[in-house]
């Protein structure tokens, strides 16, 4: 099982070869929402797990903020 930073960098890896490979047009908007999902999926299960268990630990009740695909090829999350 990896660990937690190693999966972090391999979520950011996959996600900007999925924004590089739409940018160029190599595939398409629909092509690369289907690519991100998945892993979009797994970076906003982390968020979270790791936002209750903060929540718990510092007495807070804050809500996960989660990752869309829009974001995830504007930005460089």
């Amino acid at each position: 099982m990896e660990t937690p930073i190693n999966q972090a960098v391999k979520n950011r890896m996959d996600i900007a070869d999925i924004k590089r490979r739409y940018a160029t047009g190599e595939i398409t908007r629909e092509e690369a929402k289907l690519l991100a999902q998945p892993i979009l999926d797994r970076i906003n299960k982390m968020t979270t797990s790791k936002t209750k268990e903060l929540n718990k630990r510092y007495g807070l009740n804050r809500k996960p903020v989660f990752l869309d695909f829009i974001n995830a090829m504007r930005n460089s999350y």
